[in-house]
Order: C-alpha cells, then sequence, then structure tokens
C-alpha cells in the first residue's frame, strides 16, 4: 500500500471521508463520458476500439493533470487521487474479463507505462502551448483527416484554456465544459 491507499481505508474506517478520492471519481467519471462521446469516433475519426478510448480518456486526464499542477499540494493531492480511480478503473475492468490477480499484476504494469508515456508527451505539449496536431496524427488519430486532427486539437486547447481559468474548487467539481 502506498500513502494515499492507506489514507483513504482508515479514513474509511474512522468514517472519514477522503474529499481527494471523492472529487478525483467526480472528475473521472465526467471525463469517462466525454471521453465515450461518439463525436469522436468513426470513419476518419479515433478508432473506436480499446486504444482509441484509452488514449482519448488519457488525453482528457492531461488536461485536467496539467491544470493540477497549478495548484500546489492540493493539486497534486487530486492529481494522486484521480491516477488512483483510473488504476482501479482499469483494475475492475480487467477482472470483469475474468483475469486473475496475476494476469492484473502482469497486464497493468505495461499498460501504467504507455498511459505515463501518453501522459507526460500531452502534458508537455500543453505546457509549452505546443501545436497538438502532430501528436495527433502520429498517435490517436494517425491516418485521421487533417480536419479531424484540426477539431480534435481546437476542442483539447479549448478545453485546456477553460481548465486555466478555474480554481481548484471548480476542478474538483469537475464544473467545466467541452466545445466540439
Amino acid at each position: 500500500f502506498n500513502g494515499v491507499e492507506m489514507t483513504g481505508i482508515f479514513s474509511r474506517l474512522r468514517g472519514k471521508k477522503d474529499t481527494a478520492l471523492i472529487d478525483a471519481r467526480r472528475i473521472y467519471a465526467r471525463l469517462m463520458r466525454e471521453a465515450r462521446n461518439p463525436v469522436f469516433f468513426g470513419e476518419g475519426k479515433i478508432a473506436d476500439n480499446y486504444d482509441g478510448r484509452i488514449d482519448l480518456l488519457t488525453l482528457h486526464l492531461s488536461v485536467v493533470l496539467a491544470a493540477l499542477q497549478r495548484h500546489g499540494t492540493q493539486g497534486e493531492r487530486l492529481s494522486q487521487a484521480l491516477y488512483d480511480v483510473m488504476r482501479d478503473d482499469f483494475e475492475i475492468a480487467m477482472r470483469e474479463e475474468g483475469l486473475s490477480d496475476t494476469g492484473i499484476k502482469r497486464r497493468i504494469k505495461p499498460m501504467m507505462q504507455l498511459f505515463f508515456t501518453r501522459i507526460k508527451t500531452y502534458v508537455e505539449a500543453l505546457q509549452n502551448q505546443s501545436d497538438l496536431k502532430p501528436i495527433f496524427s502520429e498517435g490517436i488519430l494517425s491516418g485521421g483527416s487533417l480536419q479531424v486532427i484540426a477539431t480534435l486539437d481546437k476542442h483539447i486547447t479549448q478545453f485546456a484554456t477553460d481548465l486555466s481559468e478555474k480554481s481548484l474548487g471548480e476542478i474538483a467539481l469537475a464544473e467545466f465544459s467541452f466545445t466540439k
């Protein structure tokens, strides 16, 4: 167990709520709904498969994680809780596929490494205000039309701008909007 997991367990035993975990679940659910939006999938768009859906979720998570970095210790705490919620969701999905503990252990490590690689790429681009289009055309939208790539770039750039104007409390309440 790491410190966050132990804190969560002990808080539940003592009847205290871990607000970061509650907020992270709310944010994750909101991002998950957005990442499953049918507008992103179809011919010439993001592949409607496991990799495409995970990549789109990761992209949205990256925007939130980049925004949380400017909120100091509380932002870090919420970032860690958001990561924990996502990892737990991945583990639950694998259990639903019928994987055993050893099967999950074997698959979760490379999955998390890929997640961190994607997050790092997206967060660095967002922080440097770099053009995301080349990243999309090499990854999430390889083979996608330039129009679709530009639309996703606009969507993510607007989402990042929206979050840059939000307080930590507004982010924690998932009070953000998406443009298409």
